[in-house]
Formats: structure tokens, C-alpha cells, sequence
């Protein structure tokens, strides 16, 4: 008996370490960003309590404390230091031969060894071996046993050297829990930037100890109007709740706001700087200067705080206390901050101020300036000269290069319209970030910028030389807050969009492939489950805004991400979990609403609908046109949105080959009605569809077919109608609003491909 006893334990002891080894496959693994080498080999390391981790310098520290606290808080024991490098499981080593930044990662089932040159190298190493471990080492107190982690050869180094996000604290404020918390997702993702913009005319969102008012003042607003739009959608979205910890009863009123004093910026930067961040801070000048000329109403040109047509009364520059009072905040802003950069906003401005300024107009004479723009320019200079005289350098955003920029000044690039700012600054050697508002703008709804958008962009523009290409830092998407009023917002905006920046960031051009992202994408989704993060996920597929049917129409719908379950309702009715669920095609026999919703776990999509219409054959028209062209109708700043854009009695049409905005590119307001007919090959159900920015219609003759209403980035709605073979009326009415543009319309004949609507296919008369 003793025999068998032995033998009983020895089993059970084997049985014991084979659940604690392993060999992965690949498919098994998910590293977002993708490294630039990854060799898979035999079997698995095993964390444990007798796990521990030899460092030789100082710079290793910060990698091997967030290791050690990653399992403290998940395992519920730390990853010790050992005092002797063969005793000791994981081993940092320096290897002067790595570039900054890049890592050599080494797992076997008996060692891990990590080799960098700096602390940046150490801690990205770190965060690899991290989405190594299974996504419950995210989870405080987790139930996990087995800490595994594939055996692997890693060489990894980044693209970019600036991998940014920012947050806006000034329309919505999030306090300084939070931005800890965006922090570490950023640490995650081997993002390496934190752009903090602190003011703007909402709210001034940091201490200036010289001027007090900025935060006891400025810091504090009654309801605005972006807060009652949030509060209105929150009736039936809670995403939208305003976080109530930002109300203050102040002066006897109720009022949002907050701001972060200089201990806790100190704080912020000392956080980020333990997880290789740097903490850029962005202080508005000279436009976006409300919150600060509210309170210190000397600072505009008539000495009062105001609004132009489109944004706030800039500071004048025809002012000495102008420059005085911004010099004064940027130094307690440079001492504070130990960045190499200091954000002066610059964009927007209301130069019509400083034309009616007798002041700015004597400064632009005095100094031998042109324009307004130059003006502006000169301004820059001159902080810019002190920015440098504190060891700093200017940033700004790329309206800066339009009345001259220096030779240190480094621009964002952010208007997708204005692309000779990003040329103009390359050719005369500036360097500049891109963070273009069509594709890094998350802020922007995710049907605008959806998730395959940002992670297809290319930023080196493919005219650049090489020369050019390396004035480009990086990519930085931006989290601006008019609609975010909670952090829970933000997540849902941020994810997973922020994973798709972070491999452009940091993974080679020629490495990317969107197929392969999407399947590491499928296990990423675990790892953000795991840290309770609100993520956006796409909706329902397969399903076009309006389907058009004769007798029957039968639609399949289709999950957008692996293991979700599609839930739809037919009664007006959001559905939730609790209505039908599809298990097979619909079948429909009459005109029937159709609202459907996807849900992973619990994490729903957002509601995904159509019109399932039931038509009878529009009859065509009996005219002969003339074929290759339509007529356009234009006005400038006549409407505010699509919706209301209509026909003067006496409208001038001229003739043009294409439906763009050829000719009239860049021109904010702009509305256009395109008019004439479309020619149905076969009788059929044809599909229309129009992408657009801002908003378009389309109609064939009074049939409504594409709603793309609204002022919106460019995004793509269709629509179906059944036409009889013949010429029909067809017009498309457009609207831009401010800034950007973008018009195509396309259609889909019966058993046909999608094309451009062009050709013979249109005509007038």
C-alpha cells in the first residue's frame, strides 16, 4: 500500500505540473502594437510566488516595480528582488547596442531575460510580457492559478518617437484619478505622449499662482449648452450623465467645473514619468482665451469678453499687457512642466477683432506685417523666443504656419483640409505630429471614424521624400470633450480605436496587416473586459439603412466580432437582451421598422436600424436628356444645416460632369443642390448612397432615398428605391458647415457592382 501511496502522489504531482506548462500557438497570442520580430518557441514560463527579478541599474527600476505590483495586485504577492542574477527567474541586463526605446525579450520554461538601453526599453519589455500573461493579471484579487507565458524571442522597437493621446479638460473636466487610470491604458499600449489640454473658453483647468481669478473664476461656469445636450441624451443614454462630482455650489449657484492644482500636476507628471509618459500641457493663445479674459477683461481689444460668428474675442496684440500676462503664466507653466514642449493651441482665431483694433492695426504697421495672419505670426515668434529662453519649444496647432513659422517651431497637423500647412512645414524643415481630425479626432462618433479608419491611415503622406518624412514625430489622436461629460464616456470613445493608433505609432508600415490585427483584436477585447473598460463595439452587419422590396424582402444579419449574439425588435422598441434573439434570415411582407443590437457578454452595440420598405415601380420620365452631366446650384452662409437647404425662385444653376465639390473646396457654409436625371438600365431595386461632410439628401423625383442629415464628418448612408428602365428625376441636396468638406454619391444597379454616380448615367436638360 505504501507502494501505490507513492505512486498515487506522483501522479498527482505530475498531473499538478502539467497544468502549469504549456506551448502556445500563435493564434494564442495577441501583442497589440505588433512587435517587429516575434519568434515563437517551446513551451511556457510559470510566475509564482518564488518568482523573482535581478536588476543592476537604476534605470530597470520602473519596469520591475510595475511588474512586481501588476502581480501584488492580481496574484496577491510581489515579483521580489533578487541580490543574485543566476538565482534570480527574470533578469534586466543592458545591451548599449538596442536602440532607445526598443527591447530584446527572451521567455523560456526556466528564465525570461529583458535587454534594453534605457528605462523606456525596460518598461515596453515589461508591458509585452504583460499581454503575454492571461488577461486576469488586469483583475485586483484574481482567481487565476496558472501565470503563463509562451516562450518567445522578442525584437521589438517603435516607429514613431511621438505616440500621443490627449484629453480636453476644459469643456468636460476629469479628475486626477482618472487621468491615472488613462495613464496606465496608455502604458499598456506603449503610447508615450500625454497632451493635457488645460484651457480654452469653457474653463481654465490649472493653478497660475500669479493670477488667482484664472481658477477661482475661471474654473467655474453655470450649464452651458453643450452640458444640456449631454443631460438630454442622457434621458435615454447614461454615457451622456454629466459626472456629478464636477458640480460645486459656488456663490450660491450651482456650477461645474475644477481645475488641478501645481502639487497634483506634479503629481500627474511624476505618475506618467514612471511609466515612460511625458506630459505635454496645451495653454490657448492667443484665441480660446475666454475663460482668462472673463476674468481679466483688459486682455481683449475692447476690454470686455465676447463672442465673433464663429469663436470667442482673441487677446490683442496690439497690447503690451498681452504679452506681459501670457510671458508670466508660461513661466510658472515651463517650471512646472518638465517637457521639452509647451502647447500654445494657436487655431481658431477671430483675426475680425483685431482688424476692427486700431492697436492690433498700429502693432501690424509698426512692425512691418502684411496681414492679420501675420500678426498672429509675430506673436508666436515672440513667445516662442521666451519658450526657448526657458529651455522649452513652441507647439501649436498647424494654423501656426499660416503667417510664417520659425525654423524650432513644431506643428500639429490636424485640418485634413489644409494640407500645404503640412507641406509647407516639411519643405522649410519644421517638425510636426499628425493628428488629422477625419481619422484622429475620437471624439468624433464611431460610424464617422469608425475603427478599420484610423487603422488604415497612412501618416507619412506618399509625396514626402525621405528628408521630409523625418520632420514627422509621430501620430496623436485627440479626446476633445463637448460631448464626453464622464470617464466612462471617454473609454467608449477611446476604445478600441486607441489600439489601432498605437500600432501605427509604434509597428512598422510594412508590418501592419488589418486581417491580423482584427484576430489579436478578438482576444484584446478579454483584456479590456478584464479592466473594466467601457469599449465601443461595432453594430450589426449586413444591414443597409433602407431596404427597398417588391413582395418579399429576407435579411441576414451578421454578428460584427466573434461570440456575440444578435438581438432585434420590430415593434419601434430599442431591444435589449430580452427581445427576440436571431437565430436565421428575416423574412418580411410589409414596410416594417427593424432595430437591431449585438451584444458581447454584456457589452452592447449601439442600435443599428433600417426601413425595410415595401415599394411599388417609380415610373420614369418621358424626356430625352443630355447625358454626361447635372446641373449645381451654390450659396455661401445661407444655411446652417442640410435639412433646411432649398431653392431661391430665380436659381442660377451651372453644369457640372461629377457630384464633389470641385470649385468650391474649403468654403465653410456652403450649401449646393444638384439637379437633373438618372437612368435606370433595367427595371430593378437600385441603391444609392452619399458620403458625406457635412449632411446630404438624396431624392429620385419625390422619393426620399438616402437620409445622411445632420452637420457630420464624412460618413456613408445608402438607401434603395425600385425604378422602372428609363430616365428619372433625381437631385442631391449638401451642406458643409465649418471646415473640411467631402461630397460623393454612388449607386448599385441590379446584379451590378457599386460605382460613382457619373457618366451616362446622368444628364439635364
Amino acid at each position: 500500500m505504501k507502494y501505490y501511496s507513492i505512486i498515487l502522489m506522483l501522479l498527482v504531482v505530475c498531473n499538478s505540473c502539467q497544468t502549469t506548462t504549456k506551448t502556445f500557438t500563435e493564434e494564442e497570442i495577441s501583442l497589440v502594437p505588433k512587435p517587429s520580430e516575434m519568434v515563437l518557441t517551446e513551451g511556457s514560463y510559470s510566475f509564482s510566488k518564488s518568482t523573482t527579478v535581478f536588476i543592476d541599474n537604476d534605470k530597470q527600476k520602473p519596469a520591475a516595480t510595475y511588474l512586481s505590483d501588476l502581480f501584488k495586485n492580481a496574484a496577491g504577492y510581489p515579483i521580489a528582488v533578487s541580490e543574485s542574477r543566476d538565482g534570480a527567474a527574470i533578469v534586466f541586463s543592458k545591451d548599449d547596442n538596442i536602440k532607445p526605446e526598443a527591447y530584446h525579450l527572451e521567455v523560456t520554461p526556466k528564465k525570461i531575460s529583458i535587454k534594453a538601453s534605457d528605462a523606456a526599453g525596460y518598461f515596453y519589455a515589461v508591458q509585452t510580457l504583460r499581454q503575454l500573461l492571461p488577461a486576469s493579471i488586469e483583475k485586483a484579487n484574481s482567481d487565476e492559478k496558472n501565470w503563463l507565458v509562451p516562450s518567445v524571442v522578442i525584437n521589438d522597437q517603435p516607429r514613431f518617437s511621438w505616440r500621443g493621446m490627449q484629453m480636453d479638460f476644459s469643456r468636460h473636466f476629469f479628475g486626477i484619478d482618472d487621468v491615472k487610470t488613462f495613464l496606465n491604458y496608455m502604458a499598456l499600449y506603449k503610447l508615450n505622449t500625454y497632451h493635457m489640454h488645460l484651457t480654452d473658453d469653457q474653463g481654465w483647468r490649472i493653478e497660475i499662482k500669479k493670477y488667482p481669478l484664472l481658477t477661482e473664476k475661471g474654473a467655474w461656469r453655470i450649464e452651458s449648452s453643450h452640458d444640456k445636450t449631454c443631460n438630454e441624451l442622457a434621458k435615454t443614454d447614461p454615457l451622456y450623465s454629466i459626472d456629478p462630482t464636477h458640480y460645486h455650489e459656488r456663490d450660491g449657484q450651482k456650477m461645474y467645473g475644477g481645475f488641478f492644482t501645481q502639487e497634483q500636476i506634479k503629481e500627474i507628471i511624476a505618475y506618467a514619468a514612471e511609466r515612460q509618459i511625458e506630459v505635454i500641457p496645451e495653454i490657448d493663445m492667443p484665441g480660446h482665451l475666454k475663460a482668462a479674459i472673463d476674468n481679466y477683461p483688459y486682455l481683449s481689444c475692447t476690454n470686455e469678453a465676447g463672442w465673433g460668428e464663429n469663436f470667442s474675442h482673441p487677446a490683442c496684440l496690439g497690447k503690451e499687457t498681452t504679452y506681459e500676462f501670457t510671458k508670466n503664466i508660461l513661466t510658472e507653466i515651463a517650471e512646472l512642466f518638465p517637457s521639452k514642449y509647451i502647447h500654445i493651441g494657436g487655431d481658431e482665431v477671430n483675426i475680425q477683432s483685431w482688424k476692427e483694433c486700431p492697436l492690433c492695426q498700429k502693432a501690424i504697421k509698426d512692425n512691418h506685417l502684411k496681414n492679420e495672419h501675420e500678426l498672429q505670426s509675430f506673436f508666436n515668434k515672440d513667445i516662442e523666443a521666451f519658450l526657448n529662453s526657458k529651455g522649452k519649444r513652441l507647439l501649436g496647432w498647424d494654423e501656426i504656419v499660416e503667417g510664417g513659422l520659425s525654423k524650432d517651431g513644431t506643428m500639429m497637423w490636424w485640418r485634413n483640409w489644409a494640407p500645404k500647412m503640412r507641406d509647407i512645414a516639411a519643405q522649410h524643415g519644421n517638425d510636426m505630429v499628425i493628428t488629422p481630425c477625419f481619422e484622429y479626432y475620437f471624439d468624433a462618433q464611431h460610424a464617422v471614424t469608425p475603427f478599420d479608419k484610423v487603422y488604415q491611415y497612412e501618416p507619412v503622406p506618399e509625396n514626402f521624400t525621405k528628408e521630409q518624412a523625418k520632420h514627422i514625430l509621430g501620430v496623436q489622436a485627440n479626446l476633445w470633450s463637448e460631448m464626453i461629460p464622464n470617464f466612462k464616456r471617454l473609454q467608449y470613445m477611446a476604445f478600441p480605436r486607441m489600439l489601432a493608433l498605437a500600432e501605427t505609432a509604434w509597428t512598422s508600415k510594412e508590418d501592419k496587416n488589418y486581417d491580423d490585427f482584427q484576430r489579436r483584436m478578438n482576444m484584446q477585447y478579454q483584456r479590456l473586459d478584464a479592466l473594466n473598460i467601457r469599449y465601443h463595439i461595432p453594430t450589426v452587419t449586413g444591414l443597409k439603412d433602407k431596404v427597398a422590396f417588391l413582395d418579399k424582402a429576407t435579411v441576414e444579419l451578421k454578428a460584427p466580432l466573434e461570440n456575440m449574439e444578435i438581438y432585434y425588435t420590430t415593434d419601434g422598441s430599442i431591444p435589449t437582451k430580452t427581445s427576440k434573439r436571431y437565430t436565421a434570415p428575416l423574412e418580411f411582407t410589409a414596410t416594417t421598422k427593424l432595430n437591431t443590437i449585438a451584444y458581447r457578454g454584456e457589452v452592447a452595440s449601439e442600435t443599428k436600424s433600417a426601413l425595410i420598405e415595401k415599394q411599388t415601380y417609380l415610373e420614369p420620365v418621358t424626356i430625352t436628356p443630355t447625358k454626361g452631366a447635372l446641373k449645381r446650384w451654390s450659396a455661401v452662409k445661407q444655411f446652417t444645416v442640410v435639412d433646411s437647404v432649398a431653392l431661391p425662385k430665380n436659381a442660377i444653376f451651372t453644369t457640372v460632369k461629377e457630384i464633389n465639390l470641385a470649385g468650391k473646396e474649403g468654403i465653410e457654409q456652403l450649401s449646393m443642390v444638384f439637379k437633373g436625371y438618372f437612368y435606370a438600365q433595367t427595371e430593378g431595386l437600385y441603391e444609392f448612397a452619399t458620403k458625406s461632410d457635412d449632411g446630404s439628401l438624396l431624392y429620385i423625383g419625390d422619393k426620399f432615398v438616402v437620409d445622411n442629415g445632420g452637420n457630420h464628418s464624412a460618413i456613408e448612408k445608402n438607401g434603395m428605391v425600385a425604378l422602372k428602365k428609363g430616365w428619372h428625376p433625381i437631385t442631391i441636396n449638401y451642406h458643409e458647415a465649418t471646415g473640411g468638406g467631402a461630397l460623393e454619391v454612388f449607386y448599385k444597379a441590379p446584379n451590378s457592382e457599386k460605382k460613382v454616380l457619373n457618366g451616362n448615367a446622368i444628364a439635364h436638360d
